[in-house]
């Protein structure tokens, strides 16, 4: 998963990517059953920095709390351990890589790890998971391996993000450079600060391909972090807008794997901007000013545009193609089409016409009264009823007969006398009512 080359390098810079002391005893803390609010609250409280961040993160409007929080105890008791670790772990992991110098815009980087966070939880709540606070740290560290390996490769790393602002994700580049890519190397860090593994697993595998399917529970976590990388407008290099038609449908298949419906989606979208900018203040990470992210916002609104123009380019070529290969074979395809759906529902009235006569049979053999002069009476109404199915069906395979018998070149056409067909062909056994 990580080569030798990358595992010396974290080794080396030991105190450099090491969490801070009290953070790491948190969340030593947390992972033991037997720990309650009060031994999370004494290790916070180690921390003077650490213990106002979540004090102040806890009052604020976002929570929305009837009364001040006073003391980490009352914190912890108030919104939960997990909450506060992750609370604390975000906003610590954020000051603690602030004055890094990087290759790329740092307040674009926290802007886009912030939104993965958010919808990261966001999606998560919409599949049902338990531990969304956990899918929201997995979010906001996702990138984390940009950091280690701009951090420490800075002049082969610019090479590599210079290349990669024209050839889109930075991923292939850094496997040609290092044999891993920031994904994996995030991952190892992660594993090394001793997260849970579902976090560290998650960032892991955010650029990677879920196949058709994949609805393993183990794998929700990873493909919901994947997907909010996917649906997040704000990116960490500004690029022209791209259609690829095989991301949406990588996108399509995770949507799915999670029992996501394309609404679902779309309300989890359109709430990111606004949440975005929002949590960014009661967590003081810097994502920008107000004036950076409205120009942001309508720079993605015009490449949503030009995306859609082209997509929409796109689909008028290939109809103007299509028709004209369609004038060539047209007629052929489509009467092979209409032949074979007409055949099949001849087939069907045929065999439903025999079930209605041996229905019949039936009803005359037990239900009616036959007299001396030959006369039928058929006081249940079942022969009526059973006469009229017939001269329904035989009435309705006259019309389509002689409704459908000319066709003409058109697909759709043929398409709606098949749907037309089998609509029939489905309610041919269903009874008839009689007057």
């Amino acid at each position: 998963m990580i080569n030798d080359a990358i595992k010396r390098t974290l080794d080396d810079g030991f105190k450099l990517f090491s969490l801070p002391q009290t953070l790491a005893e948190v969340l030593r803390v947390v992972s033991e059953e037997s720990s309650g609010a009060d031994d999370l609250a004494k290790v916070l409280m180690r921390d003077p920095a650490l213990t106002t961040r979540v004090l102040r993160v806890v009052n604020s409007p976002f929570y929305g709390m009837n009364r001040k929080v006073g003391t980490v105890s009352q914190a912890v008791v108030t919104i939960g351990m997990r909450q506060v670790t992750a609370l604390a772990l975000s906003t610590s992991v954020y000051s603690m890589t602030e004055r890094w110098q990087a290759s790329f815009d740092r307040v674009r980087f926290w802007r886009h790890s912030l939104e993965v966070a958010i919808a990261s939880r966001t999606l998560a709540e919409k599949c049902g998971l338990k531990k969304t606070e956990e899918m929201f740290v997995a979010g906001l560290l996702h990138d984390i391996g940009l950091l280690v390996l701009d951090r420490s490769f800075p002049e082969q790393y610019r090479q590599v993000w210079k290349r990669s602002l024209e050839q889109g994700t930075p991923v292939e580049l850094e496997e040609e450079m290092w044999g891993t890519n920031h994904a994996r190397v995030g991952q190892f860090l992660l594993e090394q600060w001793n997260l849970p593994e579902t976090i560290c697993q998650a960032v892991g595998h955010h650029h990677s391909v879920f196949p058709m399917g994949a609805t393993d529970p183990d794998l929700t976590p990873s493909q919901i972090v994947n997907l909010a990388n996917r649906i997040g407008r704000f990116r960490v290099a500004e690029q022209p807008s791209r259609v690829d038609p095989g991301a949406l449908q990588d996108r399509a298949i995770i949507r799915d794997n999670l029992g996501l419906n394309v609404e679902t989606l779309c309300d989890v979208e359109k709430q990111l901007f606004n949440q975005t900018v929002a949590e960014s203040r009661f967590l003081e990470i810097d994502i920008g000013s107000t004036e950076d992210i409205l120009v942001e916002a309508n720079r993605l609104l015009f490449q949503q545009y030009a995306a859609v123009e082209a997509l929409l380019d796109e689909n008028r070529r290939m109809q103007s193609k299509f028709a004209g290969e369609q004038v060539k074979t047209g007629f052929l395809e489509s009467m092979k089409a209409a032949t074979s759906a007409f055949t099949d529902y001849v087939e069907s009235v045929t065999g439903s016409i025999m079930r209605k006569i041996e229905e019949v049979e039936a009803g005359i053999r037990s239900g009616a009264i036959v007299d001396p002069a030959g006369v039928v009476t058929d006081s249940a109404r079942s022969i009526a009823q059973e006469m009229q199915a017939v001269m329904t069906i035989m009435a309705e395979m006259k019309r389509l007969t002689r409704t459908e018998s000319a066709l003409y070149y058109d697909q759709k056409r043929v398409e709606a006398v098949e749907n037309r067909i089998r609509s029939q062909m489905a309610s041919l056994n269903q009874p008839v009512e009689v007057a």
